[in-house]
């Protein structure tokens, strides 16, 4: 999917056979689509813009829009595999467990439960601990020296909360593009075996084995955005 190339001004990374950018936030699979789809062993409820979805998507609805790729995974996964040349992506849990048919418990994904349906599991990259080592560095890249330890890619709303949760008894509000509220759990914790729907908390995989109960809204950064553009475009037509 990527190689390296020499040019004036040093190695330089080229795409090749890639895909376009599909984020957390495409909303092509209805939730008729989903109820259509086989039942996860995983303790998050199957959701729109989940990776593994959005792959069943194409596999009923363009599937030889597949063929074409022997890999699939986060755009910070890729990147991670570009730095370090990895033959494929290596996927970190916290990020597994936001694509859907992962088990955090057992750290594997639900390849049976996806071989049945014929889901193309090759694509699925390996999954490793967050905090581990993916790689290193193949060459010099801006500032970047050859040989530099490369950490698996981790989850940005995990990144977030590490930034400041600095003890077990507190509490974070994050606010980006939607916002979270979020405690640590207890060391030992683990997550039910099946997703509650009616539940306002989701776990999520953190760091060393332990999790983070999050209460999630719709509304955060998005409405600040949306506000502020309308306050500036009045102030526009009113002069």
């Amino acid at each position: 999917g990527c190689r390296w190339t020499e040019c004036g001004t040093g190695p330089t990374f080229e795409p090749e056979e890639v895909s376009h950018l599909i984020t957390w936030q495409d909303s092509r699979c209805s939730p008729t689509f989903l109820s259509s789809l086989p039942l996860p062993h995983s303790h998050i409820s199957l959701a729109t813009g989940f990776g593994c979805a959005t792959v069943y998507w194409y596999l009923k609805k363009s599937p030889d829009f597949l063929k074409s790729y022997d890999a699939a995974g986060t755009i910070h996964d890729y990147v991670v595999a570009m730095l370090c040349d990895l033959k494929k992506p290596l996927m970190s849990v916290q990020n597994a467990a936001s694509w859907g048919y992962f088990n955090s418990r057992n750290k594997s994904w639900n390849t049976d439960i996806l071989k049945k349906s014929g889901f193309p599991v090759h694509l699925l990259p390996e999954v490793g601990d967050a905090g581990s080592i993916a790689g290193r560095t193949i060459c010099a890249w801006h500032g970047i020296p050859k040989g530099a330890k490369v950490g698996i890619a981790l989850g940005d709303f995990q990144c977030s909360v590490y930034s400041c949760l600095t003890e077990r008894t507190d509490a974070v509000l994050n606010i980006s593009t939607s916002a979270q509220l979020t405690i640590s759990m207890p060391p030992g914790f683990q997550p039910p075996e099946t997703p509650d729907p009616s539940s306002a908390v989701t776990y999520f995989p953190y760091f060393n084995g332990d999790y983070l109960a999050v209460a999630a809204s719709l509304n955060g950064g998005n409405v600040l955005a949306t506000f502020v553009d309308m306050v500036a475009q009045w102030t526009e037509e009113l002069g």
